[in-house]
């Protein structure tokens, strides 16, 4: 429902999103916002970068991709860590103006960043920032179950085409059955709950629950209940998803990818000598480590672990989400990288 999905109060009688919409079903309507994940039209047609589509020529356009962490969970748009880097106004070595563009979403699954990118390449970026972590890079179930399934023709033509090794048995190509507007119905009621949620939007500049978050803080000890438990000591490369990112730099088409290995947060309490926090064993993580600096180098893909830059007090509720200062921080790390990166076009 490509005309329906065109959203017509975002960019017009409201400006666009810093961020894609998004919210918890139970936290819709304080944060006045609803996950249109299914509409990929809808996702693009209330972000603000359709209101710039044609870049403008002094322009050097970053684009981000990820998962929560990157989209700023806890933090106003204008704080996560798209916002920050274009609070440090950068200009690149032939004098154009650094501007970021959130374009993660809150699901720890670089497929679903695949298929954002597919479309996100409309946007004519100049460099692409892809966080993940080990989370996001391991092979999902369930999150296949819930990404892919909408996505089914484009998400079986990347896989095709890439030769991802990611399981279609799920997936069939979408039917004329699945194109009518009774089929989208549910998707229908969330592109009119997201046309109505703009004004409030607008009015409040809030678009997540402030008080979820300002009332949750990570503690220090360690609850040991890692999903990471069962694997052993072991951690598998071929489980990780690293083909995901390999094709995402295919799709690039010469576009510089810097993949950012995101900070996690660092305990120094009670299980702190077996888990570094509640998502990853010492192990394991220390594993994943090597396996991305390895694949980094052997692929001589731009790359940069900031896993550890960001201090235990600047982390929010979860062993990823940072504050507004860590995100600050980590902007100011990825400074020179992008600098870099840029002058090398």
């Amino acid at each position: 429902m490509p005309i329906i999905s065109r959203l017509q109060v975002y960019n017009h009688l409201v400006s666009g999103r810093l961020r894609f919409a998004y919210a918890q079903p139970q936290l819709e309507q304080i944060a006045h916002s609803v996950s249109v994940y299914e509409e990929m039209d809808a996702m693009f047609g209330s972000h603000y970068i359709s209101s710039v589509k044609e870049k403008p020529s002094d322009e050097f356009r970053v684009l981000f991709l990820g998962d929560s962490s990157i989209w700023g969970a806890g933090v106003p748009s204008q704080n996560a860590l798209p916002g920050q880097i274009n609070a440090l106004h950068l200009m690149t070595c032939d004098k154009r103006r650094v501007t970021a563009y959130n374009l993660a979403f809150p699901s720890l699954y670089v497929m679903k960043d695949l298929l954002i990118l597919q479309k996100a390449m409309e946007y004519n970026p100049d460099l692409i920032i892809w966080g993940v972590t080990l989370r996001s890079l391991a092979d999902s179930d369930s999150n296949a179950a819930l990404f892919l399934p909408p996505y089914s023709n484009q998400a079986l033509y990347l896989i095709g085409k890439y030769d991802l090794n990611i399981s279609t048995a799920s997936l069939k190509p979408q039917t004329f059955w699945d194109r009518t507007l009774f089929s989208k119905r549910a998707s229908l009621r969330k592109l009119t709950l997201l046309e109505a949620d703009a004004m409030p939007w607008v009015a409040t500049d809030i678009d997540y629950d402030i008080f979820h978050y300002s009332q949750i803080q990570i503690g220090n000890d360690v609850v040991t209940d890692s999903i990471y438990m069962g694997h052993g000591a072991q951690l598998d490369p071929d489980g990780l998803m690293l083909d995901v990112l390999d094709a995402g730099d295919k799709l690039a088409e010469g576009i510089p990818v810097l993949v950012l290995n995101e900070p996690v947060f660092i305990a120094t309490g009670r299980n702190s000598d077996l888990y570094y926090n509640n998502y990853y064993p010492r192990p394991i993580y220390d594993q994943y480590l090597r396996i991305m600096s390895n694949w980094a180098s052997d692929s001589s893909h731009p790359y940069y672990d900031a896993w550890d830059i960001v201090p235990a007090s600047m982390f929010t509720n979860t062993p990823l989400h940072i504050s507004a200062s860590g995100e600050a921080l980590l902007a100011s790390r990825l400074e020179p990288i992008i600098l870099q990166l840029a002058c090398r076009r």
